[in-house]
């Protein structure tokens, strides 16, 4: 098989993300942790050969930073609600502040032997849920604490 190219390789990650894989994901991701080491400094569009050295397609890992690994989607039309459903892999913490219309979604989570703890804070007029291990909670506005 072909392997994806940098660009192509953002839908790679939503399957990763359906199918639960972080390990492949983040095995992927090296490709973008060695550009530095090759002196680039932005993304090209596919690895050597390539025919472009600056590509912003292929800047989609730092959606994924927040739409798979830390979990942050909307669930509803026009972001009218939201699900946190984080895939941490090896990680042991993930943090992150997202924008949304109605102000910034907090995310502070810490992950041990197959639990979470941490925090969620949604902005005034946002409900949602946090979905861990096969478990859902309801998440409401302002700051809420989640142990899971």
């Amino acid at each position: 098989l072909t392997r994806t190219t940098i660009y192509f390789t953002h839908y790679l990650f939503e399957t990763y993300r359906l199918l639960e894989q972080p390990a492949a994901l983040f095995e992927r991701l090296g490709l973008w942790f060695d550009l530095a080491a090759q002196g680039f400094k932005t993304t090209p569009e596919q690895p050597e050969p390539s025919r472009s050295d600056c590509h912003g397609w292929g800047a989609h890992p730092l959606y994924h930073f927040f739409a798979t690994l830390l979990g942050i989607r909307p669930s509803a039309p026009g972001f009218g609600q939201v699900e946190i459903k984080p895939i941490p892999g090896h990680l042991t913490q993930l943090a992150g502040e997202l924008v949304h219309p109605l102000g910034r979604i907090i995310v502070d989570l810490h992950f041990a032997s197959g639990h979470v703890r941490g925090s969620v804070m949604l902005p005034a007029g946002l409900h949602g849920t946090f979905c861990y291990a096969g478990k859902t909670v309801a998440l409401r506005v302002g700051m809420q604490a989640i142990d899971l």
